[in-house]
């Protein structure tokens, strides 16, 4: 019934808190996924509960248009906390690492040539399941028949 994006897993997790996550079953597991290590705060802990009710009774979602508060301060607490002068939010380690290569494509441009178009990446890396995070990572079993020859590229013009 799902798409099989992912192979999935042998059960189907319930509720979890802290570090165990529950099956259907009531199986209890400890989760060493961490949401794919990009939510590794655990699960249900009562502070970050609270966050996101008090967050979801205020402002439920807006448009990358617009900025917030709570992103105003946390922007803040990071530019004080590192060398970065600016940051940016991002939905998933896939939108942050084409941001990445969208900067340093940019920069190459703009500081060298726009000839300067190589990339260098590990072999089997991960970068993201976006069509260009996965012809960056050299893992045929996410490139292999879904990405695109150059030549394979037609941009007809607007009326």
């Amino acid at each position: 019934m799902i798409l099989p994006i992912y192979a999935p897993a042998e059960f189907i997790p319930v509720k979890g808190q802290g570090s165990r996550i529950w099956d259907q079953q009531g199986k209890e597991y400890v989760d060493f996924a961490g949401g794919i290590a990009v939510t590794a705060l655990g699960h249900c802990h009562p502070a970050l509960v609270n966050a996101l009710k008090t967050q979801g009774e205020t402002l439920w979602h807006i448009s990358n248009v617009f900025t917030n508060e709570p992103a105003l301060r946390l922007g803040r607490k990071l530019i004080e906390a590192t060398f970065a002068e600016r940051v940016v939010f991002m939905n998933s380690g896939t939108e942050a690492n084409e941001t990445a290569f969208k900067l340093a494509r940019h920069y190459a441009c703009v500081r060298h040539s726009p000839f300067k178009t190589k990339i260098i990446a590990f072999h089997n890396a991960f970068h993201g399941r976006s069509l260009f995070t996965v012809s960056v990572g050299g893992q045929p079993k996410y490139s292999d028949g879904v990405l695109w020859a150059k030549t394979g590229r037609h941009h007809p013009r607007s009326l």
